[in-house]
């Protein structure tokens, strides 16, 4: 993951402005309905009864089932278009770039949702860059995308992501931008960028989310996974470490590591990873399978991270391809207990949640937004992150249905 981007930090961002919602037209067509029962209408009652206002919650699941039914690039227009009547374009429009209601509790009761729901094995950060059109606040200057390390235009973003049985889901999300655009006072008042919006690299913008999800403290501590290759490990080990959130990083191979089993008061100096690894005799080893199925050869090695505060047992976890050795993966984690073979599967969750971007995440429009706001943004990108739930969640409700004889 890039951490060359600048990420808003901020968490609320009403607009000054009270405007009061277009009325209300003719209702959304049913995306998502079969039979008696409605998963769709479901989820809009849970994730969006923070908003105020009746109308505003009649938009927010138009513009979900918009979402879903609508084919092509999800620009409001074509979002409002399976309705029939092109007033409720307008009356989008307003509800995503010009309304009053706040993006914050939606995004809660859609990570309590998941968490009570599917209960989340991981988490998963992960930096996005998506081509840029129009002159949205997202267009940022021209920066690493990430993980590729090309110079890109385009909005780039961080999201949390829910690692689940049955796919991955966003929970949340944070918009990177470059500098000039928060020491800008105009560009700042143009998009709608808050006063009190504050920059982090991409990895602190994850690290910015987790504590804002409820269903940590509530529901136990799934690991959390990022990739640290670009950044100081030892600072995210111990954020992490400091909040009580176990983890599993993707780090260079290059990160200092202090080998286990020195005898006491007597420090060794650290080494690479990569020097770490050459050590067979330190290893615990394990053959198996790579994402794309060939044979891959995966060691454990018993370790510490230097700077990372208080002296803690971690574990580097290598995976590396006979066929190409020098591409090996580097996994740090304070999961200590864990088998090697439920560490392995745990580095795939990033895998699987790029697959369900590029899936899922493209058909409902998570990255089409093309309008000039801030908040438009965050709005777009919530309900595009329910409408995400719900497409991942139908198949499985009508799968249930279809072995009880009950129609949903």
């Amino acid at each position: 993951m890039s951490s060359r981007g600048l990420v808003l930090g901020h968490r609320t961002g009403r607009p000054a402005a009270a405007a009061r919602e277009p009325a209300r037209g003719t209702g959304p067509r049913r995306a998502g309905t079969a039979g008696g029962s409605d998963l769709v209408a479901e989820l809009a009652r849970q994730v969006l009864h923070s908003l105020p206002r009746s109308d505003q919650r009649r938009s927010g699941e138009l513009y979900i089932r918009g979402l879903l039914a609508a084919q092509g690039r999800k620009t409001i227009r074509n979002v409002a278009s399976p309705t029939g009547r092109t007033a409720d374009a307008q009356r989008l429009h307003h509800f995503i770039s010009e309304s009053t209601w706040d993006w914050v509790p939606v995004r809660r009761a859609l990570a309590d949702r998941l968490a009570r729901d599917v209960q989340p094995s991981a988490w998963v950060v992960r930096a996005v860059a998506a081509p840029c059109t129009g002159r949205a606040p997202a267009r940022a200057d021209s920066g690493a995308a990430p993980r590729a390390g090309v110079r890109v235009n385009g909005q780039r973003s961080v999201g949390l992501w829910a690692v689940t049985p049955l796919g991955g889901f966003p929970a949340d999300w944070r918009l990177l931008l470059p500098r000039r655009w928060l020491d800008d006072p105009r560009l700042r008042a143009r998009v709608g960028i808050p006063q009190d919006a504050r920059p982090l690299d991409a990895v602190g913008a994850g690290l910015d989310m987790l504590p804002g999800s409820p269903q940590y403290g509530a529901r136990g501590h799934a690991p959390v996974l990022l990739d640290a290759r670009r950044i100081c490990a030892a600072r995210t080990v111990a954020a992490l470490g400091a909040r009580g959130l176990p983890h599993l990083l993707r780090v260079s191979a290059s990160q200092l590591l202090v080998p286990a089993g020195e005898p006491p008061r007597r420090t060794r100096a650290a080494v690479t990873a990569e020097q770490l690894a050459a050590d067979a005799s330190a290893a615990t080893r394990l053959a198996t399978t790579g994402p794309t199925g060939a044979p891959h050869e995966v060691s454990r090695f018993v370790c510490r991270v230097p700077g990372a505060g208080a002296p803690r047992q971690s574990v580097l976890l290598v995976d590396k391809d006979p066929r190409h050795p020098r591409r090996a993966a580097f996994w740090l984690t304070d999961l200590t207990d864990h088998p090697i073979g439920a560490l392995v599967r745990l580095t795939r969750a990033p895998g699987l949640v790029a697959g369900e971007a590029a899936g899922t995440g493209r058909r409902v429009g998570l990255y089409d937004f093309a309008g000039r706001s801030f908040a438009g943004w965050h709005r777009h990108t919530t309900l595009a992150s329910v409408a995400h739930t719900a497409a991942l969640l139908l198949p499985a409700r009508t799968e249930d249905a279809s072995r009880t004889g009950i129609a949903c």
